[in-house]
């Protein structure tokens, strides 16, 4: 009976990608901790009484609420560079899985910056219409308000979806790589099942969604900081 053939290292010829990738997630690990302690601030915005107090909050905090949308853009689209390399790095661990958490992080930036993101500044503009306007043209305004708000936390709900399922996934991996520490993967999935959480309880209303949705990006800000600094010295 033959042994089980040990794991092979990760593929040198991707060492520059490894540091792109590294340097990627670090710095989005970073706008996403420079953006957790804007949540509490914009929550009359992110998640308001009514149609009305949201678009109000929206007009009264246009900056902040622009700004915070902005880095979780461009924090997206450096995921989006990052999750390859981890690809390159775990696929000797686990191909299958490493590839589907790369697929469902494109899949989330592509509907979190192609959907999600653009309905939300485009309440920017929506709320200064809103109140610069009375009569039947700010019942209009207040309809498409509901609208957009419905759109954005649906897609919202899919993008957290799609983003901690990649991040269970590819922590997941860690834990049968030899590469990666498996605390590191602890770290991920307990990111990605916070993450998770928020979801249901977001739908039902429940006051804890915003804390498993803070709890999950502090620890996707560790996890990515930690995953940067192996990533880049694997390069």
């Amino acid at each position: 009976m033959t042994s089980p053939a040990a794991e092979r290292g990760p593929d040198k010829r991707w060492a520059g990608y490894y540091r792109a990738g590294a340097i990627s997630i670090i710095i989005a690990g970073i706008l996403v901790l420079i953006s957790l302690p804007l949540i509490p601030l914009l929550l009359p915005s992110l998640a308001p009484s009514s149609v009305q107090s949201g678009l109000t909050s929206i007009q009264s905090q246009s900056v902040l609420f622009g700004t915070t949308w902005g880095i979780y853009l461009v924090s997206d689209l450096l995921y989006l560079i990052a999750f390859p390399a981890l690809y390159f790095a775990l696929r000797q661990a686990n191909r299958t899985v490493t590839l589907i958490a790369t697929i469902f992080n494109m899949v989330f930036v592509a509907v979190d910056v192609g959907v999600d993101i653009p309905l939300r500044l485009s309440l920017i503009g929506l709320s200064n219409s809103y109140a610069s306007t009375n009569g039947d043209t700010r019942a209009a305004y207040l309809a498409t308000g509901q609208l957009t708000m419905d759109l954005a936390n649906l897609t919202a709900l899919v993008a957290t979806f799609l983003q901690f399922s990649a991040i269970i996934l590819a922590s997941y991996a860690m834990l049968k790589s030899q590469t990666f520490k498996k605390s590191l993967g602890y770290i991920g999935i307990l990111s990605g099942v916070l993450g998770l959480l928020f979801i249901p309880t977001f739908a039902m209303g429940s006051m804890p969604s915003g804390l498993f949705n803070i709890g999950g990006f502090i620890f996707l800000v560790v996890w990515s900081l930690l995953v940067g600094l192996k990533l880049y010295k694997l390069g």
